[in-house]
């Protein structure tokens, strides 16, 4: 999965981005295996695989900005904020989603109520 967010050096949420996915089924196999290797276990199935991306269906975030302009994301590192509309691992509707979350935020004008 490409990720420009990772790319750019904005998000490093994704620890397994740069692993191809089967490597990262594979190791993740085998750390179970070893993680329960003083149990017995009858059979070991195949790990369960889903999609590539757009697959996540919540979030953690921090809300950041300004009054006037919230911000819905994550904190980088350096305390900069980082919009996660971009982010393949959530669905299309997702941005809407968050957008309509941060008007909640936004101050409502005395001459618009």
């Amino acid at each position: 999965m490409h990720c420009a967010l990772y790319t750019a050096g904005s998000c490093r949420s994704c620890q397994w981005l740069e692993k191809p996915y089967p490597q990262q089924l594979a190791d993740k196999q085998q750390h179970l295996q070893a993680l329960l290797a003083e149990r017995e276990v009858g059979q070991w199935l195949p790990p369960v695989t889903g999609a590539l991306s757009a697959f996540r269906n919540k979030a953690k975030m921090v809300v950041s900005g300004s009054v006037e302009r919230p911000l819905l994301g994550m904190l980088h590192r350096d305390g900069t904020p980082v919009d996660l509309c971009a982010c393949p691992l959530y669905p299309a509707s997702f941005c809407a989603d968050v957008q309509r979350t941060e008007n909640l935020y936004r101050p409502r004008r005395a001459d618009a109520i």
